[in-house]
């Protein structure tokens, strides 16, 4: 996995945790709910402030974006509309 990836789907697993949507997740971040999906989804092109601020939104270490483990984990979570159903 490349960095993009990484970051992005551990972004989605620290979200679905704190179990935060990605409206409600964009509001505590101050980005767009928009860019929040790009992030997830490995499109967007971040900057290493962007990258700090998603660390201490969720309260963790930077390094933590970058776990492979975890980012694993994140690719079985189900989508988002899923999320809604179940609820």
């Amino acid at each position: 996995m490349n960095a993009m990836q990484l970051v992005g789907l551990n972004t989605k697993w620290h979200r679905y945790q704190r179990g935060l949507t990605q409206e409600q997740y964009a509001e505590k971040t101050k980005f767009k709910m928009a860019y929040i999906s790009v992030i997830e989804t490995d499109d967007a092109n971040l900057t290493c402030k962007n990258i700090d601020t998603i660390a201490k939104s969720f309260g963790i270490e930077t390094k933590l974006l970058f776990e492979e483990k975890t980012a694993l984990k994140a690719k079985k979570l189900p989508t988002r509309v899923d999320m809604y159903i179940k609820q």
